[in-house]
């Protein structure tokens, strides 16, 4: 589901449901599972901008990926199995070469989670092909977001 958002004009969502192994023993959501559900929705969100898939993007533009440079989140709300929750992923802000995602994880109208991932375009170091190296925002995926 794409819809437009407050911030930005390109959000997406994905939605989720909470397993019983997403849980702690009192049942309560690990809450590094809310680190991975943001992680799965900025690639459902890539996927949303026309982005199919890394390895094509590697073929065609040397890019590997969008890794992650900094991660947060801040906790408002519990949640448990087997409840369903949505993501909404939209782009906050572009800082040169690097860029912040911002996830609004709730369940209904209820928000459970807000979350930030700062990220960046890479492509393998030409210099030592065991590192990566920031790159600028492709112009035709930028203007998909803007």
């Amino acid at each position: 589901v794409s819809r437009p958002a407050t911030a930005m004009p390109r959000s997406h969502t994905s939605a989720f449901r909470i397993e019983f192994g997403d849980c702690d023993p009192a049942q309560i959501l690990f809450y590094p599972n809310y680190f991975k559900w943001m992680d799965i929705a900025a690639l459902h969100f890539f996927n949303a901008c026309g982005i199919s898939s890394w390895r094509e993007t590697k073929a065609e533009r040397g890019i590997i990926g969008t890794p992650l440079i900094a991660a947060s989140a801040k906790f408002i709300s519990s949640a448990t199995y087997p409840e369903h929750i949505e993501v909404d992923t939209s782009v906050a802000e572009k800082r040169g070469k690097s860029f912040v995602l911002k996830h609004v994880i709730r369940r209904g109208d209820t928000v459970l989670v807000e979350g930030e991932e700062t990220r960046v375009f890479a492509i393998e170091d030409p210099d030592d092909p065991k590192r990566i190296k920031a790159v600028a925002i492709p112009e035709d995926i930028l203007a998909q977001w803007m």
